[in-house]
């Protein structure tokens, strides 16, 4: 069956058992009812109307595929008006991947607020550091450490993401303080990877940029696990101000070689390219935009 605008026309002429009345009913032409019936009859080899001057009636075929028609045509009104209210009405399933520590930290209680904010959206966090695909996975907006790389996707900068470089106070009683970044090679170092990438390492002064790609003693996914290693001593980790920021303020961690950090990292909000965003992704983006000075106040104090 290819067009089945020729079984609703069939299942109106029926109802009103007029081709001139079914017409008016669908705001259309006569010749086009009738040219869209006798279609459908050629289409299925038999004749589902007796026509007469006066009297229009189904015939045995006619019966049969009445029903089947109706539904199609009841089917077609209710996808129409579903339609019609997912563009007006915030509807359906919002899928958010971001990094377990910001999960934790604040878009968990985000995501409360905004499900509040529109309880006919139903909220789906997937906490995770692994990349995910948006497509295969069928996410909707994912918070990513910048700079963008897949230029299919948009991206939304939220706040700069402020790193430090730490080590605990028995760490540093054990082994000499780095006072330049090539000497952080001599070092233990608690490396991070998501799915066996090593994230970077770089360091600038006034006149060059260093890079650290010594694979460390210990290795981990997990950053607040990695800080959990530096606070008992296991050696030197590279991590966001939001997971260390307390261990600093209470003496756990120290600081080391702020003057090479060079600030400039970038947290994303990311999406799939679209030319119509579903009601539920817009309004996730807007509540996300009134609440970037939540993020800056996280990542970038």
């Amino acid at each position: 069956m290819n067009d089945l605008n020729g079984l609703v026309i069939f299942a109106k002429v029926a109802t009103f058992k007029s081709f001139a009345k079914a017409a008016r009913a669908m705001n259309v032409p006569t010749t086009t009812v009738s040219r869209k019936v006798q279609a459908l009859e050629q289409q299925l080899g038999a004749k589902l109307l007796n026509r007469s001057t006066r009297t229009l009636s189904l015939t045995e075929v006619g019966e049969q595929i009445l029903p089947k028609a109706q539904l199609i045509t009841d089917t077609l009104t209710e996808v129409e008006l579903d339609a019609e209210q997912a563009g007006t009405k915030p509807i359906g399933t919002l899928v958010v991947s971001a990094p377990p520590a910001l999960s934790r930290d604040l878009l968990g209680g985000l995501l409360a607020q905004f499900h509040r904010r529109y309880p006919s959206i139903d909220v789906n966090l997937i906490s995770s550091n692994r990349f995910q695909d948006l497509t295969k996975q069928n996410i909707d907006f994912a918070l990513r450490l910048g700079p963008l790389t897949d230029s299919n996707l948009i991206a939304l900068p939220l706040s700069k993401v402020h790193y430090c470089l730490v080590a605990s106070a028995d760490y540093l009683a054990e082994h000499p303080t780095p006072q330049h970044p090539n000497e952080l090679e001599q070092h233990s170092l608690i490396r991070n990877h998501v799915d066996g990438f090593y994230l970077p390492w770089k360091f600038q002064d006034e006149q060059s940029t260093f890079e650290v790609n010594h694979t460390g003693k210990l290795i981990c996914d997990d950053l607040q696990v990695a800080k959990e290693m530096a606070v008992n001593g296991a050696g030197i980790a590279y991590l966001p101000y939001s997971i260390v920021g307390g261990s600093i303020d209470n003496g756990e961690l120290s600081p080391l070689l702020a003057e090479y950090i060079n600030q400039d990292k970038r947290m994303l909000l990311v999406y799939k390219e679209r030319q119509y965003l579903p009601l539920k992704s817009q309004l996730f983006l807007q509540f996300i935009r009134e609440r970037k000075g939540e993020f800056e106040v996280l990542l970038a104090p």
